[in-house]
Parts: structure tokens; sequence; C-alpha cells
């Protein structure tokens, strides 16, 4: 049984975003999301804002999303840039930085309990201010998995029109801020450190066997996000065990962190303004407490595990994944502290999320039959 609250019966299916259009005009929606995300990843870089390549890309792709214009790349291309951002990461993770993760377990401990309170704090914001039905609402928090979401909120018959708001403007708003926000905080930038496995051909070799392999494994295991996380594990795996020891050019993270901040921006596609600004109210309240709560919780965590508190601050904010991950690497604020604790939480939430939502589904039908 449907909840009461759900509008009209298909409203989900009407009010979904489209991430990637129509084949007929692919090549030529490929084509304004590169020019669009080069044009504010230059410009931004120019303008030395902390990850401007990845910022400038997300917001000059997503204004262009909504005033109409076709944005969105094939699966191929999302699929080969979420590898080379899987590896780039991967290679953080050396046998210096895994030594220094002995007391990560306690900051992963606080931030299940902060994913939890974020979680319900939204989920009673949205219900309350934004009189959405118990569905709609617990999607529309959700800190993360974002195509997960997307997915099971349609299935269990959420309003789509406002999931895709929240969670569209929680994941603009986060990775346009939190660069910016961090320019004056202090960063404990990953040193350099000395060199000692396979480099040259035979190190790029071994990685890239590794990373089909670990992608392949990763898409068998089903595992989320499959073609970052494998990549990132078979990287993650032949640095930490010093088998391989490479550098990645800069330039090559700054133009896979503009292609991400414009993949990012295709998501506003099919959102209309209109909805956004009907919702925008109740989106920012919920944003600024849910943020205040996990930012002021990663702060800390970041002190107490030695990594400091913008590495703390980027992996407990409640946005994407990808995104806070690519803005721990682009500013130096160890990339594999964050790493850890992102991919903590989505798998969390992709194992809690289907369990939470039955028992939410079940909540309301009973609650439904009851009025009845």
């Amino acid at each position: 049984m449907r909840p009461r609250s759900c509008r009209r019966r298909g409203e989900g299916a009407r009010s979904k975003v489209n991430l990637i259009p129509k084949s007929g005009s692919q090549s030529r929606a490929l084509l304004e999301t590169g020019a669009f995300g080069a044009a504010g990843a230059i410009l931004l870089t120019l303008a030395d804002v902390p990850a401007g390549a990845l910022v400038g890309g997300m917001l000059a792709v997503a204004a262009a999303s909504l005033c109409g214009r076709p944005t969105g790349a094939p699966p191929q291309i999302q699929t080969a840039l979420f590898m080379v951002m899987g590896v780039a990461v991967g290679a953080t993770v050396t046998p210096d930085a895994l030594r220094s993760a002995l007391v990560w377990p306690l900051s992963l401990v606080i931030l299940a309990a902060v994913t939890f309170v974020i979680t319900a704090v939204g989920d009673w914001i949205f219900q309350r201010l934004g009189k959405c039905d118990p569905v709609t609402a617990f999607y529309a928090s959700a800190p993360g998995a974002f195509a997960a979401v997307m997915v099971m909120a349609q299935a269990d018959g959420a309003v789509m029109s406002q999931v895709a708001s929240a969670q569209v403007l929680r994941l603009a708003a986060l990775t346009a801020a939190t660069p910016i926000l961090l320019a004056t905080a202090p960063i404990h930038a990953v040193h350099p450190v000395a060199l000692s496995g396979l480099q040259g051909l035979a190190g790029w070799s071994v990685l890239l066997v590794g990373t089909l392999i670990g992608w392949l494994l990763a898409g068998r295991m089903k595992w989320p996000s499959a073609s970052f996380l494998g990549p990132m594990a078979a990287s993650a795996l032949l640095h930490g065990s010093g088998l391989v020891a490479l550098s990645f050019p800069r330039p090559m993270v700054m133009v896979a962190s503009a292609a991400l901040g414009a993949i990012v921006g295709t998501r506003f596609s099919g959102v209309k303004p209109m909805d956004l600004l009907r919702f925008l109210p109740t989106v920012l309240v919920a944003l600024v407490v849910m943020t205040g709560i996990a930012l002021g919780a990663g702060w800390g965590a970041g002190v107490i595990s030695g990594v400091g508190p913008t590495a703390g601050v980027l992996a407990f904010a409640p946005g994407s994944m990808d995104v806070m991950i690519a803005i721990s690497l682009a500013v130096g604020a160890s990339p594999a502290y964050v790493t850890a604790h992102q991919t903590a939480r989505l798998l969390v939430l992709l194992a809690a999320l289907p369990a939470f939502a039955r028992r939410r589904m079940t909540a309301v039908s009973r609650a439904a039959a009851a009025a009845e």
C-alpha cells in the first residue's frame, strides 16, 4: 500500500532527474557540457579559488542545465573519469599513511553516530517545516549515496521533485562552499616522501593492470560505484604495500576534477527552477543544521585523529563521496582519511537505507490503515 501523502500515482516517475540526455542529443549535450565545464573551471582556477577546477565546472554546467541547455555525458566517459579519480585517490594510501591510521577506528565510530543523528534531524525538518510525507522526508535527508537514494526513493513512491531538490541543492552547496570555506583553514598536507616502489613504465603498467582487475572484481562483487571503488582499492593496495610508488601529475588531477564537477552539474537537468524556489527555505534550514552538526563533529574528529580539522570537515561533510574526496585531493587534505570515512558512510548508508525505508513504509501504511 502506498502512503496517502504521495501526491498522484506515478508522480515520482515524472519528476525524476534525467542524468543522461536521449541518444539523439548526446553529442551536442556532451559538447556543451565540456564547453561550459571548461570555461567555469578555467575561470575559477585563474581566480585562485581552492579546488577551482571542480567547483567552476560544477557551477557553470549547473547554471546551463537550469537554463534548459542540454547537458550530460555518456556512461563510458563517466566510468573512465571515476576510474581515474579512484586510482589517483588510491595513490595517496602510502605505507606512512597507513601507519597513521591507528586512531581512525574511533573517528569512524563518531562518523556512524553523526550520520544517524543528522539523518534523524533532517527527517524531522523536512516533515515539520517542508510538510513532506515521511517517505519523501526520509530520502531527502539521506546524507550521501545520491544515485542509490534516487533509485530507492523512486521505487518507494517518494515525491521525486522534493527529494531531487533537497539532494541536488545540498550537493551543490557543499561542493561550492566547502573549498571556499577551507581557504583560510589550516591544512595538514600530504607531504612527499621518498619513493621506493616501482616507478616509470613498469610502475604504470602494474597500476594499469591492477586498476582493470580491481574494476572487474568490484563489478562482479556488486560494489557500489564499482568504477570508482574498484580502481581505488587496487591503487591503494599497490601503493599501500609499497609495490608501486607513482606521483600523479597535477594537471591530470585538475582535468579530472573539472570533469567531475561538470558531471555533478548535469544533475540539475530536468529539475524545474520553480520547484527549487518553493522548496528552498526548507532545504536551506536542513542544510545549515545538518551540515553544522556534521562539520562540527568532523572538525573535532580530525583534530583527535591527527589529520587536521580540514580533513575532518571533508570526511564528515554530508555531500557526494566523489566530490569531497576530489576536493581533499585538490587541496592536499589527507585524501586517504577522507576516502576511508566517505566510503565507510556510503557503505553504511547503502546497507541501512533499504532496512530503514522498509520500516518507514510499514509505519506509514499502518498509520494510513488506522486512519481509515
